[in-house]
């Protein structure tokens, strides 16, 4: 079984098309950190590639901030201090570890081929320069493991991945690197070592989707659209043409479907007076914040007010709610999980469920695009 998983491995290298620097452990501080080359060798190098170190599978360093430079240890013995590091993977395959100690609790992440490091604001800086096929399956390793089992499922995830990654190359170009690794660009925590989401990346290699002019798409998503999805312009104030809402059956039997919230009568009309200048004096529009109705998705609650930005003030699952009063309470009635735009994920698991299409799901969520491999796209087209 191993012996597969590093042939399909090795295979996902070869198809891809692309290298993509990603800015790891970007979330937090790391002022120490164990360096482990888990499969395969890695030569270490300075900054002006003079070989510091060769380290065969199994041989760790530790590496520690001190003022400007970084302090190479191994075994307790000193190998010297270098403003940067450079830990090259070699062979078919190269998978290292970092370990980190914070907090009295020990966080190990696993990724594949290089790794970049220097220093900023007295941590490590970390820049994994990795595949694009593997970048693609940590991701829908780190965003989605568990959500479903089934290959298709992860084939929608990994070509949105994909797309995202291609259409945002230059996102933190005046940083040094292509994307970070928290939910400001994708969750990528960890390499994949789930094999059904590496046959998924492998049976997608090179996928991506776009508009009818084969420009990449914003491949946004979200966990469940509560039956219909939304306008990109009624979330983000601009229209998109292939993000338009859409009715969405198969959402609604799912998890996160349906939501409520109970908070005091008072508490609701005083939310909204102090917070938008709402006039609840005023009997025929305090009528109306009792009695909201939101049968098919809104952009703005009584009185013109966002629904978007309640959503956001009391932290609610979506803006996709209607509110009715119990007594001394109101109760917000609630429908989907997230901002709605886009792909619903809840709905994908049903639709494959249902044996729809990779195909087909991507072209009921997404209006009027297509699935095209990067080589077909015109040049400089990827990532403009």
């Amino acid at each position: 079984m191993f012996a597969l998983w590093i042939f399909m491995a090795g295979i996902l290298f070869r198809v891809s098309a692309a290298d993509v620097s990603v800015r790891v452990f970007s979330d937090q501080a790391c002022p120490e950190m164990s360096f482990t080359a888990e499969l395969g060798d890695y030569h270490v190098y300075d900054g002006e590639r003079k070989l510091i170190r060769d380290l065969a599978t199994g041989e760790s360093v530790v590496l520690k901030v001190k003022g400007e430079k970084i302090a190479v240890e191994q075994g307790g013995r000193s190998l010297g201090s270098f403003y940067n590091l450079i830990f090259e993977g070699s062979g078919l395959k190269a998978i290292f570890g970092l370990r980190v100690e914070k907090d009295g609790k020990t966080l190990v992440r696993y990724y594949d081929d290089h790794l970049d490091v220097s220093v900023e604001k007295s941590s490590l800086f970390l820049i994994n320069h990795v595949d694009l096929e593997n970048y693609v399956g940590g991701v829908v390793q780190s965003e989605v493991r568990g959500v479903s089992d089934k290959t298709d499922f992860f084939k929608v995830q990994a070509i949105i991945s994909r797309t995202y990654a291609m259409s945002n190359m230059h996102r933190h170009d005046e940083e040094g690197f292509n994307l970070c690794d928290g939910v400001h660009c994708q969750v990528y925590h960890s390499r994949n070592n789930t094999p059904v989401i590496l046959t998924a990346t492998v049976q997608s290699a090179g996928q991506v989707i776009v508009d009818s002019r084969d420009n990449l798409i914003t491949a946004a998503f979200h966990s469940n659209s509560g039956g219909q999805t939304a306008n990109s312009e009624d979330v983000w104030n601009a229209p998109v043409s292939y993000l338009r809402s859409v009715e969405d059956t198969f959402s609604l039997s799912m998890k996160n479907a349906v939501w409520e919230k109970r908070m005091p009568r008072s508490e609701w009309l005083g939310f909204l007076e102090s917070r938008y200048d709402y006039p609840v004096r005023n009997a025929r529009m305090r009528d109306s914040a009792l009695t909201f109705s939101q049968p098919e998705r809104k952009a703005c609650f009584a009185g013109g007010i966002p629904l978007k930005d309640i959503r956001t003030d009391l932290k609610l699952r979506s803006s996709f709610f209607s509110v009715r009063t119990e007594g001394t309470e109101v109760v917000l009635e609630g429908r989907g999980y997230g901002h709605g735009v886009g792909l619903s994920q809840e709905g994908v698991v049903r639709m494959i469920e249902q044996g729809y299409t990779v195909e087909d799901v991507i072209k009921h969520y997404y209006t009027g695009v297509s699935i095209k491999t990067l080589e077909e796209l015109p040049v400089g087209k990827p990532g403009n």
